[in-house]
């Protein structure tokens, strides 16, 4: 296989550079204005690049939010979790609710941003549906696998119905209950503590 010329090399890391800082501009700009108000060139001046670069790299503001959706959900399944192995099926679904709940919270902007538009464009349902494929987080499944070794949970545990379950949980308190409704934190836990001892007694088990 032809090496890559020194050259070739740093254009690709020129390139690379330049859409991350498109990217991160535009998250700021529709977090600031919205989705329907945020301005090309804005998010051009932003990132200090070329107004033709974001149509060039991403096809326009349609792309840029496609593209951010992609990275969004990258991201969370890059890495471990940031919690224990747990001893239960409960405590470690316990455990997962609370992780994603501070991991929403962190990125509420962009949360907002693709659910929102979600609601009211037909299209981005179509192409987000792609960036948003409901695979189970690898990190999750091992978890899991780490109850079954441990005989703690069936082999049979249909676990992408589980995971289902709970990411339908996961948004609906969330974004509805966290970020629309700004219930407290003693509700949120006290709703994540019944659902996990819901769902872990009610194991879902592959027919």
């Amino acid at each position: 296989m032809e090496a890559k010329s020194p050259r070739k090399t740093s254009a690709i890391k020129d390139r690379a550079a330049t859409e991350a800082r498109i990217l991160n501009a535009a998250r700021t700009i529709f977090a600031r204005h919205g989705y329907d108000a945020a301005g090309l060139r804005e998010i051009a001046e932003l990132a200090q690049a070329n107004l033709s670069l974001i149509s060039r790299y991403f096809g326009g503001k349609e792309g840029l939010l496609a593209a951010l959706t992609d990275q969004f959900v990258a991201d969370r399944r890059k890495g471990g979790l940031s919690y224990p192995p747990q001893d239960t099926l409960e405590e470690e679904i316990y455990g997962y609710l609370h992780a994603k709940l501070r991991d929403d919270l962190k990125d509420e902007e962009i949360v907002r941003l693709i659910v929102s538009r979600a609601a009211i464009d037909a299209e981005f349902r179509k192409t987000g549906g792609a960036h948003l494929d409901g695979q189970v987080d690898g990190n999750f499944r091992s978890r899991i696998k780490l109850l079954q070794d441990a005989g703690k949970v069936s082999p049979d545990m249909d676990i992408d119905l589980l995971f289902a379950a709970i990411m339908h949980v996961s948004f609906s308190v969330n974004f509805f209950g966290a970020m629309i409704g700004c219930r407290p934190e003693s509700e949120i836990d006290a709703l994540f503590n019944g659902f996990a001892a819901a769902l872990a007694q009610g194991l879902p088990v592959r027919h």
